[in-house]
């Protein structure tokens, strides 16, 4: 190894143009398949504050229909009501929570004149179970901080503290949230708006009075809910529980029945969830990526793989003498494949740093969606989806793979070479 090592970094002298352009060509095509794999690991596995993504089902969106005639009816949002009759209680969860979205807001001090626009949430104090946020003073507010005249508990972000008090440590002190008192109980690191469900800049209780249903329409708000399992062993069970109490709830609803249509979803559907009345396509969005993922691989190796046999034919000579001097056809293609993996190393060292800038200079596009568009917060991005071991190691399988599609088929070209005609090459 240490001698491909050595023929390598002399090639690379020898031949600095074809060196440059493959390693630009590497650093290209992992640049394009690094972002993907960032903009997923962001969306979709467990980082700060989601960090039980990976244990979470949710439920977004409720249906109403005609029992008689199968009709559909109206679409909307879920409801803690419905968390309360269908979720809470099953075997398998270990906590569930409801939340809307979050939507604007305005702050003030008690008696101040100036207010300002935030980003805030409803929700309930199991909303701190679920999500794990960075705690800078207290903590999340309880059912014993929930006061619906006024004065209940509230979590604010760090930039809405100093902007209203000077400093974040505010705990027990009150402000007016669209004019309603009330105390703060926690402050928090800012969040991103990547983080699709657990954003926002203040977080508040819903009333107590959005757990009671007395019609059809209460099981259908403004809410997502989202189910804590001990486990994903335990989908297949929460699901299952949900469809019989649904079930139940639909008996005593009279002419008219509720549906969720094929939830609780992953968070891979959660996140594609975007229509009220229809499902993501999963397998079409699998597809996409999958498909994405080969032709960014492919199209920069066969390019590669044009540079390799040109390198290639120039040093027949060399590898017809160690033909001669009983290489095997094996330790050829090794020694070809080592020698160009130090060039796939150095483009996918160099892709991975380009990856890291354009995610940044991006972010803004590539986070952006229907439920974010209007919000004021910043699409920062979280160390531990940008450096995670799974990146890095997803960063290394791609230039192996690059190497032996660019540079496989050459080694085994020139290795199949006879000695005499590979000795006599000019």
């Amino acid at each position: 190894m240490k001698q491909y090592l050595g023929q390598a970094l002399s090639l690379m002298r020898r031949q600095p143009l074809l060196t440059s352009i493959s390693v630009l060509g590497t650093a290209f095509a992992i640049t394009m398949i690094m972002v993907i794999v960032i903009v997923w690991q962001t969306k979709y596995a467990d980082v700060e504050p989601e960090v039980n993504r990976s244990r979470c089902l949710y439920i977004s969106a409720v249906g109403a229909y005609e029992k008689e005639s199968k009709k559909s009816g109206s679409f909307s949002a879920c409801s803690p009501a419905f968390m309360k009759e269908c979720v809470q209680g099953l075997p398998g969860v270990e906590a569930c929570t409801a939340f809307e979205g979050a939507t604007d807001a305005l702050v003030s001090l008690p008696g101040g004149k100036e207010r300002f626009k935030v980003d805030a949430v409803g929700t309930d104090p199991a909303f701190w179970q679920v999500f794990r946020f960075r705690f800078l003073h207290g903590r999340g507010f309880t059912e014993a901080d929930r006061n619906d005249t006024g004065g209940s508990g509230v979590v604010i972000a760090a930039s809405v503290a100093r902007n209203l008090f000077g400093t974040t440590d505010v705990v027990g002190r009150y402000l007016l949230l669209n004019r309603l008192e009330m105390r703060v109980t926690g402050v928090v690191r800012d969040v991103s708006m990547t983080a699709k469900d657990a954003y926002g800049q203040v977080w508040c209780m819903y009333p107590a009075s959005k757990l009671a249903a007395t019609t059809i329409d209460d099981y259908a708000r403004g809410e997502t809910v989202a189910i804590l399992a001990h486990s994903p062993a335990d989908f297949p069970a929460i699901r299952e529980g949900v469809a019989k109490r649904l079930k139940d709830l639909n008996a005593g609803l009279g002419d008219y029945g509720l549906t969720i249509m094929e939830q609780p979803d992953d968070i891979v559907a959660h996140v594609n969830h975007v229509w009220s009345n229809i499902g993501p396509n999963l397998k079409l969005i699998y597809l996409q990526y999958a498909l994405g993922l080969l032709v960014i691989l492919l199209v920069p190796a066969l390019n590669l793989s044009g540079l390799s046999s040109s390198r290639m034919q120039q040093r027949m000579a060399e590898l017809g003498l160690r033909k001669a001097f009983g290489a095997t056809r094996w330790v050829l293609i090794r020694q070809i494949l080592d020698e160009n993996f130090v060039l796939s190393l150095a483009g996918g060292a160099l892709g991975l740093l380009f990856s890291y800038a354009a995610v940044y200079l991006l972010r803004a596009s590539l986070f952006a969606s229907h439920s974010n568009v209007s919000l004021s917060g910043d699409f920062s991005l979280g160390m531990d989806a940008l450096f995670s071991p799974t990146v890095f190691a997803l960063a290394f399988l791609f230039c192996i793979l690059i190497n032996l599609l660019s540079a496989g088929i050459p080694a085994w070209l020139a290795a199949r070479r006879d000695i005499v005609d590979a000795l006599n090459d000019k």
